[in-house]
């Protein structure tokens, strides 16, 4: 009988088999993170969720959503958040949820980073937990999907179009980022490629900037448009810092006929801006639904999925841009907040 020889595992063959493996491992743990509060009423379930900032309007409007659906359940709900933008203080307000045994954890992180060890201490807890922004290497059991990059590249469409249409193809752009946040420098990332590829690299000149809030945003636009008068574009990577940048704006005397203001999230307070006759802020990249809607319908899915019941993972979101030409059809509609069927099956059969 012949014998076989058994060569050793190649280095590539090797990592691929380490992938594949954490992969699997991250989904045994991410499915064994389900269903355990199965059996008691929803007011016997807490849920404990940490937001990055209650400064931020749209981590605001999507706690409102939060407690309508509190509201419509009686469930227990915990909110917290992570300062101005502290990613440590983030840490340790869900590592009090994990001490107190709560059911289940949602979480916007400021730092996947500093979060991941905190994300995976409450899967080890037996806690079904849910985040963004979303990291391959990061084991949830459900997560937000949004791809912030995409949201950035949305905008950088926008912006795109303006400088080919009203600036003849040229422009000075005033970027608006920060480095202690994820989102911030993904958003960041996917205007400044699609801007440079649409407009020519050689076109385009940046400056860069840092804020967190809307003080912040505002006091660092003016600072920047002092120093460059010839600014014809500012693109912002939340509404928060939008607006501060629009207030900047206003008060700078600039000549604002083609000047094109833009940022991400589609809250109230930019959407009244962009809405505003003749006005400088363009657009803004928003939800297809209301982030109030959004956070009822994510808090509802993980509550689904902490008493047992089918669940989305991830959670899908879908983005539009708002700008003059659609914002009243967008604002006009009213928010929808539906409990599913099959929740509301398992509320009447489990009262206290």
């Amino acid at each position: 009988m012949k014998s076989v020889v058994r060569r050793p595992m190649t280095t590539a063959l090797a990592l691929v088999f380490l992938a594949v493996s954490a992969v699997w491992v991250q989904q045994e743990a991410a499915q064994g993170n389900q269903g355990k509060a199965k059996g008691r009423p929803l007011s016997d379930i807490t849920i404990g969720t940490n937001v990055m900032a209650m400064t931020n309007p749209f981590m605001v409007d999507l706690v409102t959503g939060y407690k309508v659906f509190q509201g419509m359940t009686n469930l227990h709900l915990l909110v917290t958040d992570g300062g101005d933008f502290e990613p440590e203080k983030q840490v340790s307000a869900v590592e009090n949820y994990i001490a107190q045994g709560v059911d289940g954890i949602l979480v916007q992180c400021i730092s996947i980073d500093t979060m991941k060890d905190t994300i995976k201490h409450a899967m080890d807890a037996g806690i079904p937990l849910g985040y963004y922004p979303h990291s391959n290497d990061v084991a949830s059991t459900t997560y937000f999907n949004y791809v912030e990059y995409d949201w950035g590249s949305q905008l950088g469409v926008e912006a795109s179009k303006w400088v080919k249409q009203k600036l003849g193809g040229k422009a000075k752009i005033i970027n608006v980022e920060t480095s202690v946040q994820q989102t911030a420098i993904e958003r960041a990332r996917g205007w400044r490629d699609v801007v440079n590829k649409e407009c020519g690299a050689g076109n385009i000149k940046w400056v860069m900037i840092e804020a967190t809030n809307t003080e912040k945003g505002m006091a660092a636009v003016e600072s920047a448009l002092q120093a460059n008068p010839d600014t014809n574009m500012v693109l912002a990577y939340d509404d928060d810092l939008g607006v501060g940048a629009y207030e900047a704006i206003m008060q700078s005397g600039l000549d604002t006929t083609k000047m094109f203001l833009g940022s991400c999230d589609g809250t109230s307070a930019a959407l009244d801006l962009v809405e505003k006759p003749n006005s400088v802020y363009r657009c803004s990249i928003g939800n297809d639904r209301f982030v109030t809607e959004i956070g009822f319908y994510w808090l509802q899915n993980m509550v689904k999925c902490t008493v047992g019941l089918p669940y989305d993972n991830p959670f899908p979101i879908t983005t539009i841009a708002i700008k003059p030409d659609n914002v009243k059809a967008y604002r006009s509609r009213k928010p929808v907040y539906t409990l599913d069927p099959q929740l509301v099956a398992y509320m009447n059969s489990h009262k206290k």
